[in-house]
This record gives structure tokens, sequence and C-alpha cells, in this order.
């Protein structure tokens, strides 16, 4: 690239202490844009990407040829924050669009980030230049000039008399210019405090005049990024320079005020700019003739491939910028003119077609067999649509009795979406909110009527939907946690293996719109790289999360791999989808909107070196008792003179189990205890339990936790079970200076060898539990405490009272508390 784009990155590199706080951990990537077949110098700074040895995408079409961190490393090296210098080539069959990718350190696998591939070649802003002797390109005077066919690279400074960037291109009277800005979509912005809208830009195209040919600031496609396609006159006014040509002047600036430096491409041509597609997909695997509509120049028709993997997919044209289709494993059909509605004989379909005008309603009758479920989605701005849809689904008559009344619907919770993982405002800020999804049961045989019409009674030539009807389907999705406001967390949903060691993972486990298995599953991962083992596990039915742990031999290839995580049901008769979902805000903040969210179907998981430590946790050889509590070794194994603080915790804790919040290993220090609480409603039987650690002078040690060395224990089976006893006392009153017997009976749960002492706990200030404690044994049928009320003891009732005992079992001592007791503490007579 050319230096101009060194400088700018380190502009921006600098002015990172004055920005918002932004909570990935890879800041910023710059540029954000190349073109496909070049060769681009790219810098990512940020924290934890010391010693970066890969950068991983998810897809094809980019090779990193060399990774170099700037910077000399400070006294200490761990403290060492250096930004990173790559050089990325772009392959010429690159898909354009947005490419996403890690950073993988010897330690660590980061958070994710973006970069994104525009087909044009790309030109950078130059705001004032001595040869056009101009110091902005704030006007139509100052513009700067460049080449049509061109994605210029820009930025939106912070200027308190606000930044506005103006071009001038050369076009011809009478064809189409088109010009469209990328600024949210290649936000690589996961959240901040005070950067208010900075993204949020609009555009106007000028002639040499000051007339304004054409403008926009938000549209139904790309939505907060402005777009511009029109007819150009057939005769424009000349530069005030006198350059000979037709030009007309694009000016961008900002929606609203505000000092975040926002970087932007604006793609300039005569290349067409459809607004909307019909149909908007097709069946999987075959080619479909698609009309592409709102181009300046008329409408055209080209065919399409649709991929044989179902689901949404980019579609890119003569476009810089991509286009939402659909694939889906049904045939078309397109809405029929007539008042009758269009004729839909057997299911699944997919039922495309336009409200054109104000207040129309397009009707689907459609065969449904009674009993049969089906679900019934909506895909109109999920694929950039400006319709507003409104279904409605009304049943017939059956058996002489009216029909029940329709059903309406013109929203759509995420899940109902089986869009999970990203909770911002509840998912009310991705476009397929207003999109409706429902599972419809058929009470009866016969045409079922499907109707759709623009909520608000608008309607237009592109207002296009695309409504997919088929039989409801068992599917269970895998999904990483996420965490304070909805990002991804290392410390939980991070898949970096260390070498010779173990990692584990609380894998959600989500159900699709309309899903009815509930029965047991194991997770199965595809593609994991040579010496790396997702080891056995069994899922319980019904399980909304799980633990799963992976291992990495000794000698596994330091590298990252790009895998999926699926469902499989034990009952290899029961057909069950699954795949892999993590949603990623990338753009919010307190108060505001998600306006981007990227959205990936698989994981990627790493090989690291070889930890320091590792965590050695003996499985439990007594169980844990209701309404008990059990102490469990753990042992810190430390190399290479490693002598740092280390954490550890239960990421994992099975239902109605207790556990301390993260305990620490002091230097030098390699055994300590961990204790387990189990409360009286805790599932019987054995459940996993899993302990991870954590470096505590190394990495974030706040909520994502970017940056520390993490290793797990072995997934350890705990048993709980039945309390021992049931301890029971009525209610008892002693007076200040009586000595006397409180009375418990005991009743046996779980039998134990030997004989537990028994404390009386919760009594009150200044009565006295007197020794020697009283003892169970197999045949105890109650106890004795021996108790006095002194002089100083509370007048008044205690509620609290309760008993401890203290079973050794295995070689470990198990405690349980049981019972309830009252005692009245009264005066002297």
């Amino acid at each position: 690239m050319k230096s101009l784009r060194i400088s700018l990155s380190l502009c921006l590199l600098a002015a990172l202490p004055v920005m918002a706080g932004n909570f990935n951990t890879i800041d910023q990537v710059r540029p954000r844009i190349g073109q496909r077949g070049t060769t681009v110098e790219v810098t990512i700074s940020g924290d934890y990407l010391r010693g970066a040895e890969e950068i991983a995408f998810y897809r094809p079409g980019i090779r990193v040829l060399s990774i170099e961190p700037q910077g000399k490393p400070p006294e200490n090296p761990l403290k060492w924050r250096p930004a990173l210098k790559c050089k990325f080539e772009i392959a010429p069959d690159c898909p354009v669009g947005e490419h996403v990718f890690r950073v993988r350190t010897p330690w660590t696998l980061s958070m994710a980030a973006t970069f994104n591939v525009t087909p044009l070649p790309v030109v950078d802003e130059v705001e004032g230049a001595k040869e056009r002797g101009t110091k902005d390109n704030d006007s139509v005077a100052s513009a700067m000039p460049v080449e049509s066919g061109v994605s210029v690279y820009g930025l939106m400074d912070g200027r308190a008399s606000g930044d506005r960037d103006v071009f001038r291109v050369p076009v011809k009277p009478g064809g189409r210019f088109t010009a469209e800005v990328d600024c949210v979509r290649i936000s690589d912005f996961t959240h901040g405090h005070g950067e208010d809208s900075g993204f949020d830009l609009k555009m106007r195209v000028l002639d040499a005049a000051g007339k304004e040919l054409a403008a926009n600031d938000d549209n139904a496609l790309h939505v907060q990024d402005p777009l511009v396609s029109f007819r150009v006159p057939e005769t424009l006014p000349s530069p005030a320079d006198g350059t000979p040509g037709s030009f007309v002047f694009v000016e961008v600036q900002r929606s609203t005020f505000t000092s975040y430096q926002a970087p932007y491409a604006l793609h300039l041509g005569d290349f067409p700019r459809p607004l909307a597609a019909f149909p908007p997909g097709g069946p999987a695997g075959e080619t479909v003739p698609v009309r592409w509509l709102g181009d300046p120049l008329g409408g055209f028709t080209s065919p399409v491939a649709m991929p044989r993997e179902t689901g949404t997919f980019r579609h890119a044209g003569q476009s810089p910028t991509t286009m939402l289709l659909r694939s889906s494993a049904m045939p078309n059909v397109l809405e029929a003119a007539g008042e009758g509605g269009t004729r839909v004989d057997s299911l699944p379909a997919a039922l495309n077609g336009i409200i054109g005008k104000a207040d129309e309603v397009d009707r689907f009758r459609v065969l449904m067999k009674k009993g049969a479920r089906y679900r019934v989605r909506v895909f109109a701005a999920a694929l950039g649509s400006p319709l507003q849809p409104k279904l409605q689904i009304q049943a017939p008559a059956a058996d002489g009795k009216p029909a029940d009344p329709a059903l309406v619907k013109f929203t759509a919770e995420k899940d109902e979406r089986d869009v999970f993982g990203i909770s911002a405002y509840g998912g009310g800020v991705l476009p397929e909110a207003i999109d409706p999804s429902v599972i419809w049961e058929a009470k009866t045989d016969g045409e079922h009527l499907i109707s759709m019409a623009d909520l608000g009674g608008g309607g237009s030539p592109l207002s296009v939907y695309r409504i997919e009807v088929e039989p409801t389907r068992d599917a269970i999705f895998t999904v990483l946690p996420n965490t304070l406001y909805w990002w991804e967390a290392p410390k939980w949903a991070s898949l970096g293996i260390p070498r010779g060691d173990r990692w584990t993972v609380n894998l959600n486990l989500m159900p699709c719109q309309g899903n009815t298995f509930k029965g047991e599953t194991e997770i199965v991962a595809e593609g994991l790289p040579k010496g790396v083992r997702l080891l056995p596990n069994r899922v319980p039915a019904g399980a909304g999360k799980w633990p799963i742990q992976f291992e990495a031999d000794a000698d596994a290839t330091l590298a990252s791999a790009v895998i999926a995580l699926k469902v499989r049901p034990l009952d290899p008769a029961v057909q069950l989808e699954s795949g892999s979902q993590q949603n990623l805000p990338f753009l919010n903040k307190p108060g505001g909107d998600a306006w981007k969210t990227v959205r990936l179907d698989r994981f990627m998981l790493a090989v690291l070196e070889k930890s320091p430590f590792s965590l050695e946790v003996a499985e439990p050889a007594a169980a844990i008792v209701r309404g008990g509590e059990l102490a469990i070794p753990v042992r810190l194994i430390r190399r290479d003179g490693f002598n740092e603080q280390v954490g550890f915790q239960c990421d994992w804790k099975p239902a109605g189990i207790g556990g301390p919040p993260q305990l620490v290993f002091e230097p030098g220090q390699t055994e300590s205890v961990l204790s387990l609480s189990a409360d009286l409603s805790a599932p019987l039987g054995p459940v996993p339990l899993v302990v991870t650690a954590n470096t505590k002078e190394r990495g974030d040690q706040g909520w994502h936790g970017d940056g520390q060395i993490r290793v797990s224990s072995r997934i350890l089976k705990l048993v709980v079970a039945e309390p021992f006893v049931e301890l029971a006392s009525q209610p008892d009153s002693v007076r200040r200076g009586e000595r006397k017997k409180m009375t418990w009976t005991v009743k046996h749960k779980t039998p134990f060898s030997g004989a537990a002492p028994v404390r009386l706990v919760g009594l009150p200030k200044g009565v006295e539990l007197h020794e020697p404690l009283p003892l169970i044994t197999s045949g105890t049928k109650e106890i004795a405490f021996d108790i006095e009320a002194t002089d100083d003891a509370l007048i008044g009732t205690s509620n609290g009272l309760t008993c401890e005992l203290a079973v050794s079992q295995a070689g470990q001592v198990i405690r349980q508390r049981s019972g309830r007791g009252i005692l009245r503490t009264d005066p002297r007579p």
C-alpha cells in the first residue's frame, strides 16, 4: 500500500488513548479494505498480540505472508503490547466482503477481528495536497479528484467543525452513476462509551454549481450506510477550474457530529446497483433466473447458481458489495395475478411476491393436512427489503363451524428466527426482528390462506418478500457462551488447547423453533486438526448447556483450524439437524444499537504451546449429600521455573451445587482445596464437575480474560446422594441461667459407617453449647445437645438453628447440615 496508508494507520494508532473504549482486544485493523488480486500491508493493534505466530481466517481467499511486531519490548516483556505489521495476499478470486480472522500467539487465540475485500482498485483519501493547491477536500472547490471505478479509503476525522469529504468523479452524461459507502459494515469497533453515532454517515452527489443530484442517509438495503445510483443528466456545468469533461461531486459526512474517527470505504463507478432481487432465492443446487430491481437504467435478469448448502448467502454480482439471497430445500412458487390468490398444491414451498403498491395484499391458498405442523418463516427485512411484513394465516371452516380467528404476526423473537448468542436488546437490533416466523398446526384438512401485506399499508416495486413453508423439523444448534453486554469472552468461549493438556468449555445447546426432540445426545466435532480430540460425552435429555473437553497431544502441530460442533442423538433412528453459531455484535453502546453483527457458522480452535502449569483434581471418592459439603483437593503442577499466581474455579457446576468464587494459588503454592456444597434440591446421581485455572499476572483479569494462559482439570464424576440423616426438633425454650438438653430426632437416609459428631449451629448470643458433642451412628434415633443460657443471652426467639454433622468417608470429611430448630430465650423467673 502507499505510504499515505501507513501514515493513516499510525495516526489512528496514536489516537487510541483518546478514543472510547473498545471491548475487543484487537482494537484496530488498518486499513479496513483491500482489493482482491493485490498484496496489502495491514497493521493490527490491540492487547495480548505478543509473539503472534498465525493470522487464521474463517474462509479462504487471503494468505498472510508476514507478521512483524512493531516497537521494542520493555524491560518486562509480559507488559509488551506490540502492534503487528502484516502483509495480506488477497487472491484474484477472493470473495468480496467481510473476512473474519483471529490471531494465534503461543499462548492465546484472540477475539475475532475483520478485514474487507473489494473488487475495485483502492485509492487513499488525501485531505489536502500541494499538487492540487488545497488544504482540505471539504468543498466542491477543493474536492479530491478520483477516477470512476475505484474504492476510496477515507477517514471521518474528529475536528470540532465537523469533517466533510468531497470527491470529483468523471461521469458519462446520460449514463449510470453509483456511489456506495461502507462504514458501519466495515467497522471493527465492538463497543464504546461516548463515540455516539460516529459510523453513521450520509452522502450527497452535487454538480459543479452545487446543485444536489442525489442524496441518501439510510436505506433498507444497507441500513445506516448510504448509497445512491441515478441516471446522470445529459448536461452538467463545468468545474470552476476549467477542467474539461463531465463531473459529479460526491460529499460524505456524518449524520450527527461526534469526535470519533471513523474509517470508511466509498465505492464509485457506473456499475449496476439493484436494490432488490426477485425471486429472492431458489432451490438449493439449482440455477434460477433472478430479476434485479431498482437500478436507475432499468431492471435486468441474470442466472444465479444457488449454493447446495441451504441458508442465507451473499451474492456478488456486478456491484462491489453483495446482496443477500436464500438457498432452500424447496421449490419456488411465484405470486400469480388475480383476486383469488395463488394456489399451492404441495409443501414444502417458498412463496415469493412483491407488495408493489399501497394497501396491496398477496394471498396464497395452501393445501395442508390436519395435525401437520409447519414452520412459516418470512424473509423480507432480513434480505434488505423495505417491506414491513404483516403475515396472516387463516384456517378454513370445518364441520359446519366458523373458522378460527386468523393468526396475525409482524415481529419475531430472535429465538424464533433460530438466531442465538446475541442478546442485545432481546435481538431487536437484528433486521429480521420484524420478519415473522411462526409454527402453524393445521386443525383441519383443506386450503389455508397465507396472506402478506405491509404493516403500515405501504408498498413499492422493491417490497420483495419470501415465505418459506415447510414441515417442522428437529434441530439443535451449538453456541459458545457469551457474557457481559453480549460480547465473546475468551476465558469462557475460546477454544485454545495447550499441547499435552486440555481445555473445557460449557457449550450452549439451543433448540430450533418447533423442535420437539428431548432425547439423550452427544457432541461431535468436525474438522479437528491432527492430534486434537474431543473427549466422549453424553448429554442428558433436555440439557440446555453441557461441558465438553478437548485434549491435544504433546506433539500436536501449533496451528488453528475451523471446526463445527454438532449434536447427534444417541438413538440412531432419530433424525436431528444440527449446526454451530457464534454471533458477535461489532458496533454498539449503552442505549444504542448493535448495527452490525458478525455471524459465524463455525468455530475456530487452536493448538497452543504447552502451559507452564497444569491442574490435577482427584475424582471424589465419596458422594456429596444434599445439604452437605465436600472438600476436594486440588494440585497445581508448576514447570520450567513458573512461579506466578494462578487462579482456579469451577466454571461448570451442576445444578444445585455451589462453590466459592475464584481461589488463588500464591507463588510457590501447589496444594489447595475446593469446597463444594449441595442444596436440598440438587439432582441425585452422577454429574460432571470440572475445575479450570488461569494466570493472574498475564492477561485481562476482568470479564473477558483475553491473554490468560488457561488449563482445565479432567471432567470428574461427582455423585449427589440423599442426606445421611434428617434431623428435627420441637420448638424449645431456655431461661437465663438455665442449663438443659435440647433434643433432636434422627431419621436415617444414606447409610454410613462409624460415628459422626454433630454440632448445633445458629445459637443466639449468650447461649453456649457444651461438649462433648453428641454422636450419630447407624442405630441412633435421637440426640441431645447440652446448652446453657448465660445472663447475657439475648431475650427472644431464634429461628435459625440447624445441625451440622461431619461424616468420614473414603478418607474425606463430608459435612451435612440438616433440620431447622426454634429456641426461645426467656428471662430469669
